[in-house]
């Protein structure tokens, strides 16, 4: 461990004030609840309930289900990452572009544009009976097709941001070299660029299983008679069994813990890091002869597909009213739907308060994610590992789970709610998305200041800058892409954050999110597909803006 300055150790009390506060506290409270009977005494009767059949088939589909995620997301990412990286084919500024559509598409909005895609009454199963003028049902997508399906749409874009970020950094030569000495291009793959993506592998791996884990929307919607873990606390809460609740929460975090504390052990091993000294050469002479056609046509089928759920989403937001069970092909596209949206003085208020509440909590976790990351990695912090798993729990916590834990704890006045109580003020929820999405920022962080040469800043140092000259100068230059790529997903999380909102929300905070559901409970598809719409494109500027700001820190024009 390295001496820290004063300033390091306010931040380092600043971090255990923040994870001792908003996540262990708790945690401890949800904790303790799983022990308190319906008649308010202490009891383990909650605890039996993860040894039952229902919980065991709910953890096997749960841990399996993230699993699959994880190698179907990770295939995906790093496949289109590799192509748009190194092949040169025609459009692929615009395909990069809709590779990350998925990013901006809130996991409640994804859910429900496949439901409307492809369900039993969707938009192929209405177009099939239009063209074939029959009734007859051609497919059925449910279970753990259309599970998996949602999961990989909604998560690979992960793997792509952190192995495109990780690629633009490594040095050309290396795979020159390669080439050079006789090795093909799969051979410098697997040997040469795969060892320099660990550490933004596992990253990505880490937040996939996680979020996988903790995912609710899809199994609840299209799982069926299969149990998870998410919808089983589901179920346990509705049913007024609490303790129940809590107890497979608590299930749900060991899980979380153990799959951390294995890729930990894999990163120690696998201890490559991308390092480089100034500016890499980014133009691989061997990858850049020539257009690439089955590039072309495997990106141009694939991007398809991820338009696809999007354009039913926009297809639907013009449709009347009412008309989703009728054959709407036969019925006139009215703008009506965004008429009536943009006619009500209070429309933008769900997005107001949205935005600001995202942007706090970006805010929340650069401070906090960044901070911890350079104090574990840079300043090798005793007790690094730990901070970092505490840091990295409520990723793998459901939404619901940490909503209904702040109840419990800030229900009334304490230390770290400012001795008042949270619950029903504005800031629980940007709080609420600080602690749900701070393990994104700070793996981001961490990926990040483990691709920095260490020369770099000793050589500062010898040069007679202090370390807030290097820290700006060195440092933050060199993490600024993984950390920026860190933040626009806090963002978009944030941004159409349901499962939490939902128990933590007011009517003078009302989101997006919550309004969009309100129309979808209401039958008003047209106007939920409207909202879906406008906060998809919001979010899709905020990603234009974001990747060129990224192109131009690492010098790609």
């Amino acid at each position: 461990m390295k001496k820290l300055s004063f300033f390091n150790l306010i931040l380092l009390a600043a971090i255990i004030f923040f994870t001792a506060g908003y996540i262990i506290y708790p945690l401890i409270s949800l904790i303790s609840e799983s022990f308190i009977s319906q008649d308010g005494s202490y009891s383990v009767g909650g605890f039996q309930n993860i040894f039952s059949q229902s919980a065991l088939d709910a953890s096997l589909n749960s841990v399996l289900l993230s699993v699959i995620t994880v190698i179907g997301s990770a295939f995906i990412g790093i496949l289109f990452a590799y192509i748009i990286q190194y092949h040169k084919f025609p459009l692929k500024t615009f395909f990069s572009s809709v590779i990350i559509i998925p990013v901006a598409t809130p996991p409640l909005i994804g859910v429900v544009a496949f439901l409307f895609l492809l369900s039993e009454n969707g938009l192929v199963s209405k177009l099939m009976t239009h063209v074939f003028e029959t009734d007859g049902r051609f497919f059925n997508f449910d279970g753990w097709t259309a599970i998996i399906t949602v999961h990989i749409f909604s998560f690979y874009p992960l793997f792509y941001l952190f192995v495109s970020s990780a690629l633009k950094k490594i040095d050309a030569n290396t795979i020159d070299a390669s080439y050079s000495l006789g090795a093909s291009k799969i051979k410098t793959f697997f040997s040469v660029i795969i060892p320099q993506l660990i550490p933004s592998m596992i990253g990505a791996s880490l937040i996939v299983f996680m979020a996988s884990i903790a995912s609710f929307s899809a199994p609840f919607i299209f799982g069926g008679s299969e149990r998870f873990l998410t919808t089983e606390i589901y179920s346990a809460k509705i049913n007024g069994d609490s303790a129940g609740a809590s107890s497979l929460a608590v299930l749900l975090m060991f899980i979380s813990v153990v799959f951390l504390l294995m890729l930990r052990f894999y990163r120690k091993r696998k201890s490559f890091e991308i390092r480089h000294k100034g500016a890499p050469r980014t133009f691989v002479t061997g990858h850049k002869k020539g257009v690439n056609v089955f590039s072309f046509i495997l990106t141009s089928l694939f991007s398809t597909m991820i338009i696809l759920p999007i354009l039913t989403l926009l297809y639907l937001s013009f449709i009347p009213e009412g008309s989703l069970m009728r054959n709407f092909f036969a019925e006139p596209l009215t703008a009506d739907n965004y008429f009536k949206i943009f006619s009500e003085a209070q429309f933008f208020t769900p997005f107001l308060n949205s935005l600001e509440m995202s942007v706090y909590a970006v805010i929340i976790t650069l401070i906090i994610g960044v901070s911890a990351a350079f104090l574990i990695i840079k300043k090798n912090l005793r007790g690094g590992n730990f901070l970092e798993s505490v840091i990295s729990l409520p990723y793998g916590i459901p939404g619901t789970v940490i909503a209904l834990a702040f109840i419990l704890s800030f229900n009334f006045p304490n230390v770290f709610s400012g001795f008042t109580s949270l619950v029903g003020t504005f800031w629980i929820l940007p709080l609420a998305y600080a602690v749900r999405n701070l393990p994104i920022l700070t793996q981001s962080a961490i990926a990040g200041f483990h691709s920095i040469d260490p020369s770099l800043e000793e050589a500062s140092f010898t040069l007679g800058a202090n370390g807030f000259r290097t820290f700006r100068k060195i440092t933050a230059p060199l993490i600024f892409p993984a950390v920026l790529n860190g933040a626009l997903l806090v963002f978009i999380n944030s941004i159409g954050e349901f499962v939490s909102t939902i128990l933590l929300y007011t009517y003078s905070t009302k989101t997006i999110s919550i309004e969009i559901y309100s129309q979808l409970r209401m039958y008003n598809t047209g106007a939920a597909a409207s909202y879906g719409i406008i906060l998809f494109l919001f979010v899709m500027i905020v990603v234009y803006f974001s990747r060129k700001t990224l192109d131009k820190s690492v010098g790609v024009s």
